[in-house]
């Protein structure tokens, strides 16, 4: 089926921004609402952001109809979320592929990694792991962070080249991306929600994870076959993530990837480090593992 690409965000365009994981601290979120106003966006936040259960945002078919509201709302031009944490998965059993019919810029990534991907396969929607509300706009996008982040939501920008950093397997793909948080994905294996690898760029990152973790989640995805059709890899930031172990993610990747007949490369700076320049899902990107440069060969917004 044909991707649905979102309508670019237009200045004085009302984004709404939902709470689908973890709940939310009140004074991050107000800071990353100037962020957006300072950039010429009106905010409108969702009915039920500042719910609370336990760590969660509120009950999932809280978050569930703040989701469903803003898709469907004419008046909101583009979704951001808050903040991850966990609970995204909670809400696919209150979402369906009806939501195609309203494609419209989401922007998120950690535990939204799940929304991500389940948008992109299952309603065709072109989704954009990027910066969030309550975390990095709260903080202040970088310098290369605002290169990316508002000129490819508004479209001032249709393609881009990022310089990565090393080659583990050479080769060059052209396909879209899929992926995200490490630790979020494999949950997806053995449910209906699984994550559909085949052809695709496969991007992994995570954070505060040890390196056998990382090993043992990389050695799953590999068994349940997710890394034997993907058109290549490519690693984002592991924040926190060496530990004490005298084995590291970068010999981890050496070894299961040593025979991979397909670029990997690792050094993306998206994620949870301190850069997390935005990635679409669901566009034509170029992954040339010789000189390991990342390209986006088309407008991920209409």
């Amino acid at each position: 089926m044909a991707v649905h690409k979102p309508q670019r965000l237009k200045t004085g365009g009302r984004v709404g921004v939902v709470a689908p994981a973890g709940c939310v601290e009140p004074n991050s979120l107000q800071a990353g609402i100037e962020t957006i106003r300072a950039a010429g966006f009106e905010v409108e936040l969702g009915a039920n952001l500042f719910a609370h259960d336990g760590y969660l945002a509120g009950k999932a078919e809280e978050r569930a109809r703040d989701l469903w509201d803003f898709f469907e709302r004419g008046d909101i031009d583009a979704i951001f979320c808050a903040r991850g944490g966990f609970g995204s998965v909670q809400l696919l059993p209150y979402l369906s592929s009806e939501l195609r019919s309203h494609s419209k810029i989401f922007v998120g990534y950690s535990d939204i990694t799940i929304l991500l991907n389940w948008l992109r396969q299952f309603c065709q929607m072109v989704t954009f792991h990027a910066p969030m509300v309550a975390m990095d706009l709260a903080r202040g996008l970088s310098e290369p962070d605002g290169e990316y982040f508002w000129p490819v939501l508004t479209g001032r920008i249709d393609s881009w080249k990022v310089k990565l950093g090393e080659v583990v397997r050479p080769g060059k793909a052209e396909s879209e991306i899929v992926g995200g948080c490490l630790s979020i994905l494999v949950t997806t294996l053995g449910t209906p929600f699984e994550i559909d690898t085949r052809g695709k760029l496969l991007f992994l990152e995570d954070v505060g994870e040890q390196p056998y973790r990382v090993e043992r989640m990389l050695t799953h995805l590999k068994m349940a076959g997710k890394l034997d059709r993907v058109a290549g890899v490519l690693f984002g930031d592991f924040t926190n993530c060496n530990g004490t172990s005298s084995r590291g993610i970068r010999e981890i990747v050496g070894d299961i990837f040593h025979q991979a007949p397909y670029p990997v490369v690792m050094g993306m700076r998206a994620g949870h480090g301190a850069e997390n320049l935005t990635l679409p899902f669901g566009v034509r990107m170029k992954l040339d593992g010789d000189a390991a440069i990342l390209e986006m060969l088309e407008a991920p917004v209409a």
